[in-house]
């Protein structure tokens, strides 16, 4: 099979998710690259508005003009105490999935170099190609005459290189019962609803990161806060444990919490729009490449960090260096971004919310009580050095984090 096949592009992009359409602005955006075709597939390419993306950064981020609201002050509440912090170094911000899709998917319409198709992508293998094979991989000179191979319900397409979205890794399937006792494999999953209300509500200058008075019993728990204005907000039901809730669960608790907190009954307010979620939180590690034409993204790829679910800038920051190293002529295979000391504290922290839950709401607390908002946020980006690092451990509940150590040793000493 040759570059001439109908059914070969130079790239393929399998998935339009953040990752996927994140890696089409970015090559888009390359001049280096502007000659290469592309297939970007999925089973759907209609944007949908069932997803709110939140992450903080430094008005460094490219997109801003999609951005739907952000925040420069912060809150967490605990044990009836609330920590309010402005924000020095960061904004705190949300983009719509709707608005970010439809922005994307509406320039890769108008770019000729760019083959949009709906179908459900089924699995992916390598195939050797035809010769002459040209490996657009490398500054197009000859060489590997290997091929990835994307099967589709529409049939199978080829290209050099092809990111996927899509589906787990092989390796990544279910832990067996076995693999359970050596790694923790918690959700963070949730309902979030968008209410419009008919009194002034909410402050539109901060947004609640953590509430977590209300009930623990079914591990950790709490609320999310994001208002827009004075009468919208995006309520989220949030818990970090294993098991997830029906709908009429999660409702009834937001229903709870905006009756306690904001004196709001069902008449009060009406219900605009829905999201719901699970977002792994795991110790597992998923490789980078699916096979050796084919490289995973995003949650696939092992881009979602473990312990907070934050997934957004990540993304971006693992496209840019895709693009980075397809310009140069190299590989585009970049690993996961954690350093090995933050795989271990998010395997710490991991296994205190799966044994002991109720100590979650302490060292959030204690966390936001005694650390600027800002270096704790710098700190989960994983761009703080160790001696800040060790200051900010000074300030938790130590035996937790010891015996986790202690009970993970195992995990921790092969790699974490």
């Amino acid at each position: 099979m040759n570059s001439s096949h109908r059914n070969h592009y130079d790239m393929i992009i399998a998935g339009a998710g953040a990752s996927g359409l994140s890696l089409l602005w970015y090559i888009t955006e390359s001049d280096l690259l502007k000659n290469r075709s592309i297939l970007l597939l999925d089973r759907s390419l209609t944007p949908a508005d069932d997803k709110t993306w939140c992450f903080w950064d430094s008005n460094d981020l490219p997109m801003k003009d999609w951005i739907h609201h952000s925040w420069d002050s912060l809150n967490v509440r605990a044990y009836n105490h609330e920590f309010p912090a402005k924000l020095q170094k960061f904004g705190y911000h949300c983009m719509r999935s709707v608005d970010y899709s439809d922005a994307l998917l509406k320039r890769a319409k108008a770019d000729p170099r760019i083959t949009l198709l709906e179908a459900d992508i089924t699995g992916f293998d390598t195939i050797v190609a035809e010769p002459p094979s040209i490996d657009r991989s490398s500054n197009g000179t000859p060489g590997s005459s290997k091929l990835g191979v994307v099967h589709t319900s529409q049939g199978d397409f080829t290209a050099d290189w092809i990111f996927q979205s899509a589906l787990k890794p092989v390796t990544s399937s279910e832990p067996s019962p076995r693999r359970h006792q050596n790694g923790i494999y918690l959700k963070q999953h949730f309902l979030g609803v968008e209410i419009k209300t008919e009194n002034a509500c909410f402050d539109p200058s901060q947004a609640t990161l953590m509430d977590f008075d209300t009930p623990q019993d079914r591990g950790l728990t709490f609320f999310y806060v994001l208002p827009f204005t004075p009468h919208e907000a995006l309520i989220e039901y949030t818990f970090f444990t294993k098991t997830v809730l029906s709908r009429d669960e999660y409702m009834r608790g937001v229903e709870d919490y905006l009756s306690e907190r904001f004196d709001l009954e069902a008449s009060g307010y009406e219900i605009t729009r829905e999201e719901i979620g699970v977002i792994p939180m795991e110790t597992r590690r998923y490789p980078a490449m699916y096979n050796d034409r084919v490289v995973n993204m995003g949650t696939m790829g092992g881009l979602t960090k473990p312990s907070t679910g934050y997934t957004f800038t990540r993304i971006h920051r693992h496209c840019a260096s895709i693009v980075s190293r397809l310009e140069q002529g190299r590989q585009p295979v970049v690993e996961g971004e954690s350093q090995y000391r933050f795989r271990v504290y998010d395997t710490m922290l991991l296994y205190i919310l799966e044994h002991q839950p109720a100590m979650g709401k302490q060292i959030f607390h204690d966390l936001f009580q005694r650390n600027r908002y800002d270096r704790v946020l710098t700190f989960l980006e994983e761009k703080t050095h160790p001696l800040q690092e060790l200051a900010i451990f000074a300030t938790l509940p130590y035996a937790p984090f010891l015996r986790s150590i202690w009970k993970m040793r195992r995990h921790i000493l092969t790699g974490a």
